[in-house]
């Protein structure tokens, strides 16, 4: 089935799916590495779940950061979103669920909903100004998934730097667009995380916000420092553009696009991710939809 929202990988997205590609390919082989930050996710995952609850995971790649066992003791359906079917694929096949019913796949999904268009941009030769502006109206404008929303816990795990990376791809960190872009897109994500969600269901958005290629000490730093570690990161500006999780937590609870339909968030405490070659200080936002959609101002 075709999605309505962000259309099937085209040859013109090639450049951008491929590195998606390659990075999964590059990461099939961690499962025992990632085993302390899947244990991270997957218990925040499970302290979501609602009896008899269904579960979409946005950028679910190689799962290897999902245990899904122990999430199909506590869902009834997991859904697992990607660009690379392959890579969706191959982690379902990994962990012995290849002809269940109770996991559902969807590949080959743009969750920019302009991967297209930012694919044929380079930084040497980067979009025009009036192509980037057709790249904000689409993602303002975008269409609904063909997902069988809404669901009672919706996740990103580690997804939205990946999103922003797309943008790198295409304009290059020095575009003075570049940040511009990145936010709208970021803007895009939590409110899709929100339009998934049923009232009162939960999302999770795990972000990986620094590692240890601007920060050497990260993996020696004692998990008790973390958070004292994060906010001095944070204040020396030290972090991936986009992902400030303080910012994303005031967003969420301060945003007038975002907050009518919030009734809670909090953050959880940082931890560490030991992706092989680097290390990401890595902490969740877990937001909590309201019981009941907000009213609009033709309600009023």
């Amino acid at each position: 089935m075709q999605p309505a929202g962000p259309r099937r990988v085209g040859r013109k997205m090639n450049r951008i799916a491929d590195e998606q590609k390659r990075q999964n390919d590059h990461s099939r082989g961690r499962w025992d590495r990632y085993a302390p930050h899947r244990g991270r996710v997957t218990r925040l995952l499970a302290d979501a779940a609602p009896p008899h609850g269904g579960l979409c995971v946005l950028g679910a790649g190689n799962s290897n950061d999902l245990d899904l066992a122990a999430l199909l003791q506590v869902y009834d359906q997991v859904h697992l979103v990607d660009l690379d079917p392959h890579a969706l694929q191959s982690g379902l096949d990994r962990q012995g669920w290849g002809d269940t019913e109770r996991i559902r796949l969807y590949g080959n999904v743009d969750l920019t909903w302009i991967a297209d268009r930012l694919a044929v941009g380079t930084p040497e030769r980067p979009l025009s100004d009036a192509e980037l502006d057709l790249c904000a109206e689409t993602m303002a404008a975008h269409p609904p998934l063909d997902l069988p929303s809404p669901f009672d816990t919706v996740a990103s795990v580690c997804l939205l730097t990946q999103l922003i990376q797309c943008v790198t791809l295409s304009l290059g960190e020095r575009h003075p667009r570049c940040v511009e872009t990145i936010l709208r897109l970021r803007a895009q994500h939590l409110g899709l995380l929100l339009e998934l969600l049923r009232p009162g269901g939960t999302a999770v958005l795990v972000l990986d916000f620094v590692s240890s290629q601007t920060c050497p000490e990260l993996p020696q730093v004692p998990e008790s420092h973390l958070f004292d570690k994060a906010v001095e990161l944070i204040s020396r500006r030290n972090f991936f553009t986009g992902v400030n999780p303080f910012v994303i937590r005031h967003l969420f609870e301060s945003d007038p696009a975002l907050t009518p339909a919030v009734d809670s968030v909090q953050m959880t405490a940082p931890w560490l991710w030991d992706f092989g070659p680097r290390v990401y200080l890595v902490c969740a936002i877990v937001i909590r939809r309201k019981a009941t959609a907000p009213r609009s101002p033709d309600d009023r």
